[in-house]
């Protein structure tokens, strides 16, 4: 079955592909999973459902834990994929990596969920980083309530 690109909500899909709507949920639905259609809106809103010619791949990088944990949201400038485990860890480095004025200041609420510090210092070592990790920590240390640093790291 072809169906065209676009926005639809599942009346509109079921008339124009000539289905029930039940047909089209099931159908809505089976495509959703194999990654060609988006869904947003639900609750009081109506869904809506876009679907693309070619399947959409999730990101899962560093504008997603930003976005999540810190309540400056950023707009992703390019499409980050990570394959395997990606931590706040890993996004305060890249975050100090990408250095621009918003990403910094978004970066510093992030260290209100570190886990693993021994682990931030490590990726701060290979990527030659750790002053500017330590300044980070200092400046949000100001303007949020973070856990203190283990001292051996304060080095």
């Amino acid at each position: 079955m072809y169906v065209k690109e676009g926005k639809y909500t599942v009346e509109r899909f079921a008339t124009e592909n000539y289905l029930t709507r039940q047909s089209a949920i099931n159908l809505l639905s089976k495509l959703k999973k194999e990654g060609y259609v988006n869904v947003s809106g639900g609750g009081k809103q109506k869904r809506i459902y876009t679907i693309y010619k070619l399947p959409q791949k999730k990101t899962n990088g560093f504008y997603d834990i930003i976005n999540k944990y810190s309540p400056e949201k950023l707009q992703p400038k390019f499409e980050h994929y990570v394959d395997g485990n990606y931590t706040i860890e890993h996004a305060i480095i890249d975050g100090i990596t990408i250095g621009d004025t918003r990403t910094l200041e978004a970066t510093t609420h992030l260290f209100r969920h570190i886990t693993n510090w021994k682990k931030l210092f490590e990726l701060a070592k290979k990527n030659r980083l750790e002053k500017e990790v330590i300044t980070l920590y200092k400046k949000a240390r100001e303007t949020t309530k973070i856990k203190k640093i283990p001292e051996r790291y304060m080095k």
